[in-house]
């Protein structure tokens, strides 16, 4: 069952559809400079609403994590995960295993270690690849789960984003593809590949 994320990401690319791709499909592809600049809103908010889907699903995994480290005291994959990507500091062992420092006691390793990646997911901008990997390598994920149609489609994606929201009107605009037949079946596709996406990451919370 998909989860309540993906529903809502979903229901929220249904809207902007509903809202900027409002207009008629023209055959002759001869769309006006208000239907081109429409279709760029309907991209830059498609792109944010996948990237509120991919962090808020990270942060999830990871408050999920914590809460079973603090009820149990035992490492998840996912803690595990964090412990290797998030902490970098060399431990030297103390001389008696009864005066450890505190900065190098286990539990304040793993409370770092969670720390660095929610820093990791409030800081992420964007939804190329580089930005799964900061998102979802450090909580588990091993390279095996990641669909390579999905990473092409969110490189797209960012790319296409980036020169809209980059570039002034006139640059930007004759590079909106066919709102329809390109941007919009995109799009689309990418929300059915994220789905598949968001099968793997429930069983990481």
């Amino acid at each position: 069952m998909p989860s309540r994320e993906y529903e809502m990401l979903n229901r929220n690319i249904g809207s902007l559809k509903a809202q900027f791709l409002n207009f008629q499909k023209r055959l002759d592809g001869a769309y006006s400079n208000h239907e081109l600049t429409q279709c760029r809103a309907f991209i830059t908010f498609c792109h944010a609403e996948v990237e509120i889907y991919l962090e808020t699903v990270a942060s999830k995994i990871v408050d999920a994590a914590e809460s079973h480290w603090r009820r149990h005291r035992r490492v998840t994959n996912a803690v595990a995960a964090m412990l290797v990507y998030r902490c970098h500091k060399e431990l030297s062992m103390p001389d008696n295993p009864t005066e450890q420092g505190r900065n190098s006691k286990f539990e304040t390793l793993v409370g770092n270690a969670i720390s660095a990646q929610r820093s990791a997911i409030k800081g992420n901008h964007g939804i190329k690849p580089k930005n799964l990997s900061e998102l979802y390598l450090p909580v588990g994920m091993t390279p095996d789960q990641f669909d390579e149609a999905l990473l092409i489609q969110l490189k797209n994606l960012g790319e296409r984003r980036g020169d809209h929201v980059h570039q002034n009107s006139q640059v930007s605009l004759p590079k909106v593809r066919d709102p329809f037949d390109d941007e919009l079946h995109d799009v689309e596709f990418l929300v059915d590949e994220i789905k598949a996406f968001d099968f793997v990451t429930a069983g990481l919370k």
